[in-house]
């Protein structure tokens, strides 16, 4: 699996991979309250929880998965309100990724938070 800047194919894409606050039961779910979701693993990237930030974030590394959910149906409103929380463009970069969705065993394309260089580089293990 590879992560994938924006295509033009993937434009209209209204799912989003989720593998920390957003999470069903985590603080920041109410988000995406009322969205039908479902398990999923984002393949080849880890789970990084640095302490001192107190959120997780992803970085490549072959062989390893992150486990999360893909929420499906997001509208231009949540993606204003996720993209502001998530500091899209400075702490974090909305990507399109492909995860695997546990129930269906398919490759399913989504956005998902990835960490800016920055962050990756001063708070990676």
């Amino acid at each position: 699996m590879k992560i994938t800047k924006r295509a033009n194919k993937y434009e209209k894409c209204d799912r989003l991979f989720v593998y920390g606050t957003l999470q069903h039961g985590y603080s920041r779910n109410h988000l995406l309250q009322g969205l039908s979701f479902e398990k999923a693993i984002l393949p080849n990237h880890r789970i990084v929880t640095p302490p001192e930030l107190g959120f997780p974030f992803i970085v490549q590394e072959r062989g390893d998965h992150v486990p999360g959910e893909v929420y499906f149906e997001l509208t231009q409103s949540h993606w204003r309100q996720i993209d502001l929380i998530e500091g899209e463009g400075s702490l974090y970069h909305r990507i399109l990724v492909e995860v695997k969705s546990i129930p269906r065993n398919s490759i399913l394309v989504a956005y998902t938070y990835y960490p800016s260089k920055d962050l990756i580089e001063r708070f990676s293990e």
